[in-house]
């Protein structure tokens, strides 16, 4: 019998894959393997890989073989199964009520519309903001982002940064790359271990404490009040200063005071609004204690001398007239769906495991038997984390897609887990 050409082996690896009997992230039989199946030459077989990776169905892993890709690379019809990202998807975002506001602006007040913003943000907004979330307008500046606000502080407390920062364990990714973090404190249930953090303290000359204690990123874990107030006495004792990123805190229901009120003179506080609204949304702002703030105006000043004047307006005007509230309300009632959605799954697989009380756009999962192989629909945990046992976690986050892709996900996901 004649042996079979290299698109006919291709063909029939493909049906393999897309019928299942190859899953994602599977290794897949050897070039040498097939050849010996397929009665035919190495070379033909390697012809056959190649049309396959260029279709995006399999890759090379150096040293280990050839895998099965993950439907966010396989999948052309059904969109990407995006488990990574913890921004809301555009989807969720009421875009006909911003483009009402910024119509109705532009015919207010005509071309001063796009007039840039003081560098410490506009006066409208900062009020509004400083209503809203219960804080100082006088010590606000308004920025483009979470992130910027930590790369303001990079730039206020400048020499030797990275040896003078303290950070969670596990913490979030984009601030472990951004500083180059060396010292961390281990997390409990309810904070950052006081014992574990004292001892740092004493070695080390920390200026800075960088954490997410009202949803924390990715534990989705809240400090306890004990704990909070234990870190505030250190602060004040030691001198250093708590950066604290306000993540997702609209979606925790509790009342334990933040640190920007329990200690702001020791407080560098940080919000963002595209968390909370869409990504493309680059607002957010800073609290800082009355002695830093020139420093942080001047910063914000020499970065990009102002943030977007045209969408400070707009988001002021998205607070004043109640519809900030109303959104927040209807993310709520999509995040405890899909949350449950996923609990339910993750239940019912005997080797994962979560925290009960975590808050936020994310899970947390342990799993007691080893992960698949990159690349996978999630985030793993040794991305928040140097220490081994983070490789037993991953954050599954689930509000960066629309209602119809979120289920094509799940179905998905569910045997991917299991």
């Amino acid at each position: 019998m004649k042996a079979p050409g290299y698109q006919s082996i291709a063909q029939t690896i493909r049906d393999r894959i897309l019928s299942g009997q190859y899953v994602p992230g599977e290794r897949i039989p050897s070039i040498r393997q097939f050849a010996d199946d397929f009665g035919c030459n190495k070379l033909t077989v390697h012809r056959a890989f190649d049309i396959l990776k260029q279709e995006d169905l399999i890759e090379n892993r150096v040293g280990s073989g050839s895998y099965v890709r993950f439907p966010e690379k396989v999948s052309t019809n059904k969109g990407i199964y995006d488990f990574h990202t913890d921004y809301l998807d555009e989807s969720h975002f009421p875009y006909q009520q911003i483009q009402t506001i910024l119509n109705q602006l532009f015919t207010d007040e005509g071309a001063h519309t796009l007039a840039p913003a003081p560098a410490e943000g506009d006066a409208g907004l900062v009020r509004v903001l400083s209503r809203f979330y219960h804080v100082q307008a006088r010590q606000m500046v308004i920025i483009s982002g979470a992130q910027q606000g930590l790369d303001l502080v990079a730039k206020v407390f400048a020499a030797n940064i990275s040896d003078a920062m303290l950070f969670e364990d596990p913490t979030y990714p984009g601030a472990l790359s951004l500083f180059k973090a060396r010292h961390f404190v281990p997390l409990e249930e309810d904070g950052p271990h006081i014992d574990a953090l004292e001892e740092t303290l004493t070695r080390n000359a920390i200026r800075l404490f960088y954490t997410m204690p009202a949803v924390h990123n990715p534990t989705g874990r809240a400090y306890g009040q004990a704990k909070k107030n234990a870190i505030a006495e250190l602060a004040l004792r030691h001198g250093f200063f708590i950066i604290e990123d306000d993540f997702l805190s609209e979606f925790r229901h509790q009342s334990i005071p933040r640190f920007v009120d329990i200690c702001p003179e020791q407080t560098i506080h940080i919000k963002s609004l595209s968390q909370t609204t869409v990504s493309g949304i680059r607002l957010g702002f800073l609290v800082v204690p009355p002695a830093l703030y020139d420093k942080f105006v001047y910063a914000k000043f020499s970065s990009d001398i102002a943030s977007s004047g045209l969408m400070q307006r707009c988001m002021a005007e998205f607070f004043k007239q109640g519809l900030y509230g109303a959104h927040l309300h209807k993310v709520e009632k999509t995040l405890a769906y899909r949350k449950k959605r996923l609990s339910d799954i993750i239940d019912s697989i005997n080797h994962l495991s979560y925290s009960q009380d975590q808050a936020g756009f994310s899970l947390w999962v342990k799993s007691s038997k080893p992960l698949p192989p990159s690349p996978v629909p999630w985030t793993r945990g040794e991305d928040f984390s140097f220490s081994p046992q983070a490789r037993d976690y991953f954050r599954l986050s689930f509000m960066h897609m629309s209602d119809a892709v979120f289920e094509d996900g799940v179905n998905y996901l569910e045997p991917l887990l299991a």
